[in-house]
């Protein structure tokens, strides 16, 4: 078992996409964030942007206890600006189990949603190690794999040497 934890959730495959890379470099488990109520396909995105909105945290299901890892890097699409539901109900039901925390969210724009990254914080208890946001343009392309990898530096942690 790894010391990192990337857990996500991904509607369209964007943040499915990052999650995985990320895991790859950082040798982390990866945990997929499985909600009761669907969010696919058109109507899916309508009941995600109103759950969005209006705060819901619906039930959701994962594979892996975040309390056993050293770092929990928190991997969500932007719905409406704020936090994706799926990943609110993963805090609400784990954020309290979650020690040292970093994330990484995809949007249409790009930008670095504060109230993403408040949200969390306020869930888990704890301020991020380091955030960056996706636009959705850069998934898969060279500034987006520029952009990972710079992040995935930043969260590594020094190592020490055998005396």
């Amino acid at each position: 078992m790894a010391d990192v934890l990337v857990v996500y959730f991904s509607r369209s495959g964007s943040t499915e996409r990052l999650a995985t890379a990320l895991a790859a470099q950082l040798g982390a488990d990866l945990d997929r964030v499985r909600p009761a109520a669907s969010y696919a396909g058109l109507r899916g995105y309508f009941r995600g942007v109103w759950h969005s909105l209006n705060r819901r945290t619906p039930t959701v299901e994962c594979d892996r206890d975040p309390a056993a890892y050293r770092l929990v890097v928190i991997g969500s699409p932007v719905w409406a600006g704020l936090l994706s539901t799926p990943l609110r109900g993963y805090l609400a039901r784990f954020g309290g189990r979650i020690g040292a925390a970093a994330a990484f969210w995809v949007s249409g724009s790009g930008a670095h949603y504060r109230a993403v990254a408040d949200e969390i914080e306020t869930r888990t208890g704890r301020k991020l190690l380091a955030s960056v946001g996706f636009a959705q343009r850069e998934v898969g392309r060279a500034a987006g794999d520029a952009k990972l990898r710079t992040f995935a530096g930043a969260l590594h942690a020094p190592r020490r040497k055998a005396a």
